[in-house]
């Protein structure tokens, strides 16, 4: 049976060259999108040096012998206005009034603080503390240089990085289209929305669990079926599914019982068929993967906590290695408050609390791991990679959060 990461290379192997969409959208829609190319800055930020507060624009060297006992003299010119042009130069011993942001005139090298000065009934102002140059000054191309990369490929785009765009003049942002997924449910057992279920029957949760997921994770669900345990209806809805979507994920049905029609519906399609069926992970490890009419399909067993973390450890990872994602602040590290030897479940869901000084995770679900509401308590999961070892409380341990 594969293991984990000889199954997502070999499902990288078969999909690798899978067509991805690109959209052009504004800036302000583009939140939790992932940027399809690099975005580079065609100008600089600012475009203009300017003052950082309210004072007055001056040559630092005229200010150095400054103090309250011996202020420097300055003849002041006039003011440059928040917005306008500082068209007019000073020289030494000459300055310009500026308030926040203003232009710094030509000529000018530093900021004197207006708290720090004080106009004579003439056009002079009194300096009584020394500028070095500078100093309260923001240059040209401090913040953004043209030619700076802002954000890179495979970036998610984050609410930080709006005004960044703006300050750059970029106003639309190419993107990955968000791709296209139809979930199956199988199950004689299942009902949906609307329905009432009666004695041997359970509410679909895991689809509404996976749409969830997908959406988080910036694709969107263009199909949402049920399927009775009827192999003909099977293979005609996983054929619509494969014919609207980029991804087909089924849940239910990849056991060997005798209702369990995947591996036969994938197979009964075009294409190379199942290539992977089982591997070496719990929850999730009658995993089925194959590929019919050139577009992945994954079968996801009907336990109520293996089809999201399946999502996330086998169907996300190929999305994100198709567009280069950048990983950013998806794991932390915490420490384990409890034992777990032999470890029963290479995948746990945990619980994270903040401590005073460290983040401590615990099982989000101690009593029965299968439980569907460990998903809502769950804050991440730690992957088990070695069983026999376990977990012993008070171990270091990485957690991927969702």
């Amino acid at each position: 049976m594969l293991s984990l990461a000889a199954a997502n290379d070999l499902i990288w192997e078969k999909f690798q060259h899978l067509p991805v969409g690109y959209e052009v959208v504004d800036v302000l829609d583009c939140l939790d999108r992932i940027v399809a190319q690099d975005i580079v800055s065609g100008v600089d930020v600012p475009g203009f040096s300017r003052s950082m507060c309210d004072g007055y624009a001056v040559l630092a060297g005229d200010t150095q012998v400054a103090s309250e006992d011996h202020p420097a003299v300055l003849r002041c010119l006039g003011e440059v206005p928040p917005g306008g042009d500082a068209a007019l130069p000073i020289k030494e011993g000459q300055c310009l009034y500026v308030s926040t942001g203003s232009m710094l005139p030509a000529g000018a090298d530093a900021v004197v603080m207006v708290e720090q000065t004080r106009p004579t009934d003439e056009d002079f102002v009194l300096v009584y503390k020394g500028v070095t140059s500078g100093e309260r000054v923001i240059q040209r191309g401090d913040d953004i240089k043209t030619g700076q990369l802002v954000i890179a490929r495979g970036e998610s785009l984050s609410p930080r990085h709006i005004g960044a765009l703006v300050a750059a003049g970029i106003y639309q942002v190419n993107v990955f289209a968000r791709p296209r997924f139809a979930i199956i449910s199988t199950g004689d057992e299942l009902v949906d929305n609307g329905q009432e279920p009666v004695a041997g029957q359970i509410r679909d949760s895991n689809s509404y669990a996976l749409q969830a997921f997908i959406t988080k994770a910036g694709g969107e669900v263009v199909r949402r079926v049920l399927v009775k345990d009827n192999r003909e209806l099977y293979e005609q809805e996983l054929a619509k599914a494969i014919d609207s979507a980029d991804m087909v994920l089924i849940s239910g049905g990849c056991s060997v019982g005798t209702r369990d029609y995947t591996a036969a519906a994938i197979n009964g399609l075009p294409g190379e068929g199942v290539f992977i069926q089982g591997v070496n992970i719990r929850p999730g490890r009658p995993l089925i993967v194959g590929e019919c009419m050139g577009k992945p399909v994954f079968g996801l067993p009907g336990h109520p906590i293996a089809p999201v973390l399946l999502f996330k450890i086998v169907v996300e990872k190929l999305w994100h290695r198709l567009i280069d994602y950048q990983y950013k602040n998806d794991k932390v590290t915490a420490v384990v408050n409890f034992d777990m030897r032999p470890a029963l479940y290479t995948h746990l869901l945990v619980q994270l609390e903040k401590r005073d000084d460290f983040i401590c995770a615990q099982p989000a679900s101690p009593g029965n791991p299968a439980q569907t509401s460990a998903i809502s308590r769950a804050d991440g999961y730690i992957w088990i990679k070695d069983p026999e070892a376990g977990l012993s409380r008070g171990q270091i341990a990485e957690v991927m959060v969702f």
